[in-house]
């Protein structure tokens, strides 16, 4: 009687149980120039083109599937990346329409992409931007063709490695502190960091995404070598500590936050070493955090999402405008990204994780997904009114563009669970 009981309960707690749409396929590929071309970023770098490579560069591939719909997450060893080229070609191709390309943000990788509103490009930088774009089109066919049932899990942990670098002055004016040597942690700082597990259906970790925001530039501007920086240092640290499984990193609102952490002495081993150190300091923190990881429900329905492309003026250039591309991506209704290209300010990201009304919100600061351009640095309001570099000093949007598109992405996230009607709800 007991036992007949029992299977009768069982039963009971299947009936409407969904079954999980989840399918998850990796794939990771070297693009580590083979030449020696200019690095990105810092004007006043002590060097030409780069003399070599210290660790290579990678982009890693995370296909998703639920039901009919399919995304592509891909994290780059890169300073930033645009090529509506390859968003095309996955979206027809592969008929994957969601491609987040996300970039790292290392000053120590090759400088290849216009700069600014020029559209002229070396041969040898649109001949590597040729070349990354068919590896990781090829890297994405490839997880799509050995996709697994997967599941998901998070989890967080805080590890306090940046500084806010925009300091207000005695004039009443902020201006951006550059070399922290004596690690100060200044300013307001998003110190968490967020873990997105997928796991096969044998409980074995296949990815660990790490959401986290500090500028990877620990190497300074006397580095000539190819290098991924800290977040290279980690994801190899984590990749040791769980073998088998792909570590991803996706930088989020860091365009006002430098490491704690700064290799400014110009001797190779000295700077490389420093780099090793946060890295490893992060990597280790990861690991903890890895263990209480929780997972989050079966993925029982398919994907939803929202690009467009916002149009805003020009701050300083009356009559011009740029054109952003912005993501808004829901997943079973308790995870939802924002993505935005070029460099967000902290404060972006608060708002994002602040406001929108689901259990886990990732935001994927440097992340192109929906045409448009790179933005450059794209300040909240009150960082654009103070000033300082990334605030007012090299930025190119318009005041108070950084609110309007993340107000944008919460419309967009509500419109995504349903929750526009045509007509007023009850009194």
């Amino acid at each position: 009687m007991k036992i007949a009981t029992l299977i009768v309960i069982l039963l009971m707690s299947n009936v409407g149980r969904a079954e999980n749409l989840l399918k998850a396929g990796i794939a990771r590929v070297e693009i580590t120039p083979s030449t020696l071309m200019p690095m990105y970023g810092y004007a006043n770098r002590k060097c030409g083109p780069a003399n070599g490579t210290h660790d290579p560069l990678y982009a890693k591939v995370l296909v998703l599937e639920s039901g009919d719909t399919r995304l592509a997450l891909v994290t780059l060893d890169l300073g930033s990346m645009v090529s509506e080229t390859l968003q095309r070609e996955v979206a027809e191709k592969l008929q994957i329409p969601v491609l987040l390309l996300a970039a790292s943000h290392t000053h120590s990788a090759p400088s290849f992409l216009p700069f600014g509103s020029s559209p002229v490009q070396s041969p040898e930088a649109s001949a590597y931007l040729a070349e990354v774009e068919r590896k990781i089109f090829k890297a994405i066919a490839e997880a799509k063709a050995a996709m697994f049932p997967a599941r998901l899990g998070i989890g967080r942990g805080t590890m306090p490695l940046g500084y806010n670098r925009l300091l207000q002055r005695d004039n009443g004016r902020a201006r951006a502190l550059f070399d922290n040597l004596e690690r100060i942690p200044y300013g307001p700082v998003d110190s968490e960091f967020v873990l997105l597990r997928v796991e096969d259906m044998s409980g074995k970790v296949r990815v660990l995404m790490v959401h986290y925001a500090v500028h990877a530039v620990v190497l300074g501007t006397t580095n000539c070598k190819y290098s991924a920086d800290y977040p290279g240092v980690m994801q190899a640290r984590v990749e040791k500590g769980l073998d088998g499984t792909q570590v991803m990193f996706v930088q989020g609102g860091a365009g006002d936050i430098n490491p704690l952490f700064l290799a400014r002495s110009g001797r190779e081993d000295e700077d490389f070493a420093v780099v090793q150190k946060m890295g490893e300091l992060l990597g280790d923190e990861v690991l903890r955090a890895n263990s209480r990881v929780k997972p989050l429900d079966l993925v029982t329905e398919p994907f939803r999402w929202k690009s467009e492309v916002l149009t805003f003026e020009d701050r300083w250039e009356k009559g011009k405008s740029l054109e952003v591309g912005i993501t808004t991506l829901l997943i079973n209704r308790e995870l939802a990204i924002a993505a935005v290209p070029g460099e967000p300010l902290q404060r972006l990201q608060r708002i994002w994780k602040e406001q929108a009304d689901v259990p886990n919100a990732l935001f994927y600061g440097y992340t192109f997904s929906a045409g448009g351009t790179w933005p450059g640095y794209i300040p909240d309001l009150r960082s654009a009114a103070y000033g300082g570099y990334g605030a007012d000093v090299t930025t190119r949007i318009e005041v108070g563009a950084g609110e309007k598109i993340m107000l944008r992405h919460l419309t967009n996230l509500y419109d995504l669970r349903g929750m526009w009607r045509d007509k007023p709800g009850q009194p």
